[in-house]
């Protein structure tokens, strides 16, 4: 293979990897800010950041009732990490677009460590969570 060829091929290779980091480092970003929202009873914050597919099926009492529920004796949220991010065009029941699936290892003080998965979802630009679950490891 020419040198050249192989040059232009590769460039081309890193600028698509580059792009495909910053669009999960800016996924990732509002995944968290999102969870940091409802780790802080702050519920308006996160359904205003949520994505049209995540409101559709929930007013924003329905969400914070939701999620109170679920997470009522979990306790505070003592560490979260990433285990993996998962970049998918399609999702059940919702239409076809960018996502990504990112689950965390999240440590609550009372009910040790659980899977939460969160997905954001790029609308004009903006990642907004469209999906949110959690359960135990």
């Amino acid at each position: 293979m020419p040198h050249i060829l192989r040059f232009i091929i590769t460039a081309a290779l890193l600028s698509l990897s580059s792009n495909a980091f910053a669009n999960t480092d800016e996924a990732e970003a509002a995944a968290l800010a999102w969870l940091e929202a409802i780790d802080n009873g702050n519920y308006e914050k996160a359904w205003e950041s949520s994505s049209p597919i995540l409101k559709a099926p929930l007013s924003q009492g329905m969400l914070a009732r939701t999620i109170e529920l679920v997470r009522r004796d979990f306790g505070e949220v003592s560490s979260r990490q990433r285990l993996r991010a998962s970049q998918e065009t399609s999702m059940p029941g919702a239409p076809s677009g960018d996502y990504i699936v990112f689950t965390f290892q999240t440590g609550f003080e009372n009910s040790g460590r659980r899977l939460e998965t969160v997905t954001p979802h790029l609308e004009d630009g903006t990642w907004r969570v469209s999906s949110y679950y959690v359960e135990a490891p």
